[in-house]
């Protein structure tokens, strides 16, 4: 990947291809069993960074700031997504200092959401928010999270939803780009209605609309001139997050990750959002499991796992104190 930073002596900080490492190197050695998700040796360990989804929000099960932090620091976090714009596309919903202390448990990267589906005016004016802050922490790796779940958002037409975020990239990064930054796009959520009308009757025709080139000069949306640096999914299962699970093919956990892969298996991948629903004693040990699984099988191109998430998640998801120190104990 093109190194974009800016040179130190210009602006202190790190650069990009510093903070994505050997992802790269490690996916590009991807056979083609790997893409259709063999798995690693258990030799073959990489790097991981935990976290957890930290939203604002105003729901009824939403708990104090302090708490949230409390929450976040068990997991021994690296990483966490923050929805900065949930509720309200204008404004950010986290202070300095509130980010100030979400980076004192530990991160060393933190996911900046958009909202869930801006135009480029409006991611321009989002970003424009959080760049002093950017700015002021040059050692510490932000991503720029652009969209969330456009099959939710745009459910009939994944085309606009493409051309806002790669638009978005082509028109904003020239100018708001940073050395500690990488800009991401948010995957469809694989959402199925299983009737067969329109885009319901299979994940995969979104998907495949959505990241497609179209011609109109933006390219494809994991090939062309305006590829993100990283693509962000999300996994959820009823049960466990393995490959297969909840009876597999349109319910399976990896299936996002697999529709990615098929099509560029060395892009950077996050996922964002992983979550089981439903109160499980040993959720959090799941949750380990499918971390430390998911860094082998895609030799390293998934780098980073945030769990739904630090309440006011939905209460089938909300982590709570026990389930964090569950999952602070991974590697």
């Amino acid at each position: 990947m093109t190194d974009h930073s800016i040179p130190a002596g210009d602006r202190p900080g790190l650069s990009r291809r510093g903070f994505l490492g050997g992802v790269g190197a490690s996916a590009a050695a991807l056979t083609v069993g790997g893409v259709l998700g063999d798995a690693q040796p258990a030799s073959a360990a990489y790097y991981m960074k935990w976290g957890a989804v930290v939203s604002p929000g105003d729901a009824s099960n939403n708990i104090d700031f302090s708490r949230k932090v409390d929450i976040l620091r068990r997991m021994r976090p690296q990483t966490a997504r923050i929805s900065m714009f949930w509720g309200d596309p204008y404004n950010r919903r986290f202070s300095d200092s509130q980010l100030d202390a979400l980076r004192g448990t530990g991160l060393t990267e933190m996911i900046i959401q958009s909202s869930e589906d801006p135009d480029p005016n409006l991611a321009r004016h989002q970003l424009s928010l959080l760049l002093p802050y950017i700015d002021a922490h040059p050692n510490t790796l932000f991503v720029w999270e652009l969209g969330n779940e456009p099959d939710w958002h745009q459910p009939t037409n994944p085309w606009l939803a493409r051309w806002n975020r790669l638009a978005t990239i082509r028109d904003n990064k020239p100018s708001q780009d940073r050395g500690n930054l990488l800009w991401a796009i948010n995957m469809p959520a694989g959402r199925w209605a299983g009737d067969g009308t329109g885009f319901t009757g299979s994940s995969g025709g979104y998907f495949d609309s959505f990241v497609r080139d179209t011609g109109d000069g933006l390219g494809g949306m994991l090939s062309g001139p305006y590829q993100p640096d990283v693509v962000t999914v999300h996994c959820y299962s009823s049960t466990y997050l393995t490959r297969g699970a909840d009876g597999g093919g349109e319910r399976n956990p990896y299936k996002m990750i697999d529709y990615v892969r098929g099509w560029n298996n060395r892009i950077s991948m996050k996922v964002t959002e992983a979550g089981i629903d439903g109160a499980k004693s040993d959720r959090g040990y799941r949750y380990v499991s499918f971390g430390s699984s998911v860094a082998n099988e895609t030799a390293g191109q998934i780098d980073s796992v945030c769990f739904y998430g630090i309440p006011p998640a939905e209460r089938q998801y909300g982590i709570g104190e026990g389930e964090a120190d569950q999952i602070g104990t991974h590697p």
